[in-house]
């Protein structure tokens, strides 16, 4: 089980915290050690290339040393776009964290922008190539959010993909929904779905349950923001549709309960 050291609490209004469970050394080491082999295969293979390219050169000409250049520089380029690109495209996950079930986030718990993958990525080269990897590791033990120091620098933490004592079912069940949720709505919803994290579904569901005790404008509010954030995961679903914050994020959530 883990301690209170391995989780992190996050307040949003209203005295609404989610909470998150930080990835330790053993899940980002399962982790990189996916991730290392995925890209070790690709700088292989286009070290082979190149090495055949350079042998039929000459390995003493300049151009069989320009192509040795190139490959030292692909082997960089290689590591550090591999995992920008799958921060982006994936949510903060490269293939092993989705294998570990780990994610980068924000500190804010926002998701994490390219500058910011960009500056981690780039300074993982430090954090993980010896002597260096050290001051990284030190660095994990030693951070309130477990940051090596890429994490640091670009202001992100890995986080696991489940939240702390999240209620399985609310407490009352969602009102039924009104006419106007047509099937065609609840289709616009669900070809989103897959875009909204399982921390984001923590806190809708915790609004929820929690609404009638918050006053009318912080209610309103929190709920505006809220619907704010998570519509935009759902670009097939039209502006006029579903406008009501509160009722926006019924139908998520029904739509989240009815699939799981």
């Amino acid at each position: 089980m883990s301690d209170e050291r391995d989780r992190i609490s996050l307040p949003m209004p209203e005295q609404i915290n989610v909470s998150y469970e930080l990835a330790g050394l053993g899940s980002r080491f399962v982790a990189a050690l996916i991730d290392t082999s995925i890209v070790g295969l690709i700088i292989l293979a286009l070290a082979i290339a190149i090495g055949y390219l350079r042998a039929r050169l000459g390995s003493e000409s300049p151009e069989g040393w320009i192509a040795a250049a190139v490959v030292i520089f692909s082997m960089v380029l290689i590591y550090v776009v591999y995992y920008v690109y799958f921060e982006m495209t994936s949510r903060g996950q490269s293939p092993g964290k989705r294998a570990s079930g780990l994610r980068v986030i924000s500190v804010d718990a926002t998701p994490i922008t390219l500058d910011q993958s960009a500056v981690r990525n780039i300074l993982r080269v430090v954090d993980t190539v010896p002597p260096l990897s050290i001051a990284g590791v030190i660095a994990i033990f030693l951070t309130r959010r477990m940051q090596r120091l890429g994490d640091l620098a670009a202001g992100t933490m890995v986080v696991k993909e489940r939240l702390r004592e999240m209620p399985e079912v609310l407490e009352e069940p969602l009102p039924d929904l009104p006419p106007e949720v047509t099937d065609g709505v609840l289709r616009a919803v669900r070809a989103g779905m897959r875009t909204v994290s399982r921390e984001e579904v923590g806190t809708i569901r915790r609004f929820l349950e929690r609404r009638f005790e918050l006053a009318p404008e912080a209610r309103a509010d929190l709920a505006s923001k809220l619907a704010g954030t998570i519509r935009r995961r759902f670009p097939g679903l039209p502006a006029e549709q579903l406008s009501n914050p509160e009722l926006f994020l019924e139908v998520v959530l029904h739509v989240i309960e009815t699939t799981e």
